[in-house]
């Protein structure tokens, strides 16, 4: 039973898509009280009334997700998966093998 419950949709995936620059106080706001400021932004939230009010007064401009709890992100895990990877690795240095700093 714990097991399912774990893939069982428990929270929003809501996603900002579209500015609210030219929108009234009231969206701008409901949008802030989400926690989303720009576009394109990801935030996470459990299902609520609350929550899916707000939703749905803003429901023109975000694409809303039900994921389950293995699926929610932080803010820190987000910005790690968007981080592109080096591209190379460093194997060593030969800095401290310079004629200058034998001394």
């Amino acid at each position: 039973m714990v097991a399912s419950s774990l893939f069982r949709p428990s929270h929003f995936k809501i996603t900002l898509r579209r500015s609210a620059i030219a929108l009234g106080e009231k969206k701008k706001e409901t949008l802030v009280s989400l926690g989303l400021h720009r576009r394109m932004q990801t935030v996470y939230h459990p299902h609520s009334p609350e929550t899916a009010g707000k939703i749905l007064k803003v429901k023109e401009l975000v694409h809303v997700e039900n994921v389950p709890v293995h699926a929610v992100r932080t803010q820190t895990e987000q910005r790690a998966e968007r981080k592109a990877s080096r591209g190379y690795q460093v194997d060593g240095s030969r800095m401290g093998a310079l004629s200058w700093e034998s001394r």
